[in-house]
């Protein structure tokens, strides 16, 4: 059965300019939020009838909502009970995730994602003397404190709380730094690696594909090798372990999977849909609007299967002969993309992901 989790762009606006922003939103100016939220307030009758088709679509089978930005808690109390409200009341069902900075929850917000189960994921790039370089306010002042208070508020009031740290060039010589901080609070998080997007970052904070694998699997080590806690957990590496034992793919992150195009897909509130957030806006991978046309035929259009066609030409190609491809499946396509100019190429952290893969392998299986 076809079954696609929605990721919806709330806004391109945000409070903050972290320095390898994929959205763009570093480089936007602060917009008046009153007018912000009453532009967003007269476009959620589009976000309905998308909601309306997509769970339809799914058959009315539990989906997954992400709510991403620019910062989506710009958008006030009232719009976001509004939307929760419209989800209950149809009885859709719907399991609601906020990816946020994390510089703006309050109580409210807290009741709020208590009433309606949401789950929060936010980010921290470690410690302040790391996470303040590069994940900073429009004023350049960092974020750390106000973020790590935040968090902890979330967590104790019992919210599903995870984190997000972004492997960069000031963060990945100092894997025991983040480890022993989000230890100390009994944060769970997870890493990616810094990446190109379409706007222009700082060469100085990209790493090379040999630079990750060497920090990821450092953390893999502290820890695997960790025995004095029993409640700390980085899903992803749990999750490849499992994988090896047995593949399923819905434990694989989106960037890992072998049709990230079949099980995802981008909506803005003006209607247009995209394959993936990474490439909202971008020229060529929109797949239509919604108040033009209805959601399967968007979903099913000649665009949506070209896509889907990724893993095939890459499985005949350059993965056709790597062992580690039924776990990566040639990695992220916007990397792909913003990297080589090719969607139909293999991730830019390819050569990273064998060195990841045959060093967990191995160290399980030693352990076994």
């Amino acid at each position: 059965m076809k079954h696609t989790s929605p990721i919806i762009h709330m806004t391109n606006k945000c409070n903050m300019a972290c320095k390898y922003c994929y959205a763009g939103s570093a480089l936007e100016k602060f917009q008046d939020i009153k007018k912000l939220n009453e532009d967003f307030n007269s476009k959620t009758p589009v976000l309905f009838k998308f909601t309306d088709q997509l769970i339809s679509y799914n058959k009315f089978t539990p989906t997954n909502f992400f709510f991403h930005g620019g910062e989506p808690l710009l958008i006030n109390l009232e719009n976001w009970e509004h939307i929760l409200n419209y989800f209950r009341e149809k009885n859709y069902p719907i399991k609601a995730n906020v990816q946020t900075n994390g510089t703006l929850v309050n109580d409210d917000f807290i009741n709020l994602f208590k009433k309606f189960n949401v789950s929060v994921g936010s980010s921290l790039d470690g410690p302040a003397f790391l996470n303040d370089k590069n994940r900073v306010f429009k004023n350049g002042e960092g974020s750390f404190l106000t973020v790590l208070k935040n968090i902890r508020k979330l967590k104790k009031a019992g919210l599903h709380i995870g984190c997000l740290v972004t492997l960069n060039k000031t963060n990945i010589k100092n894997i025991e730094a983040i480890y022993t901080l989000f230890k100390k609070y009994d944060i769970a998080f997870n890493v990616r690696p810094i990446s190109e997007t379409r706007y222009s970052l700082n060469k100085e904070i990209l790493i090379s594909p040999s630079e990750y694998a060497t920090a990821f699997c450092k953390l893999f080590d502290i820890w695997f090798n960790d025995t004095k806690t029993k409640t700390f957990l980085i899903n992803d590496f749990a999750n490849i372990i499992a994988r090896f034992i047995k593949s399923i793919e819905g434990l694989a992150t989106c960037t890992t999977i072998k049709n990230c195009s079949g099980r995802f897909v981008s909506f803005d509130l003006d209607g247009n849909l995209w394959h993936c957030a990474r490439f909202n806006g971008e020229d060529g991978f929109s797949y239509g609007n919604i108040k033009k046309d209805n959601l399967t035929n968007l979903l099913n259009s000649v665009k949506a299967k070209k896509f889907s066609e990724r893993w095939k030409i890459l499985s005949r190609k350059s993965c056709r002969n790597c062992k580690f491809s039924p776990y990566c499946y040639g990695g992220c396509p916007a990397r792909a993309y913003y990297y080589y100019g090719s969607y139909f190429h293999k991730d830019y952290y390819c050569e990273a992901f064998k060195i990841i893969l045959k060093h967990i392998y191995e160290k399980i299986k030693s352990t076994l």
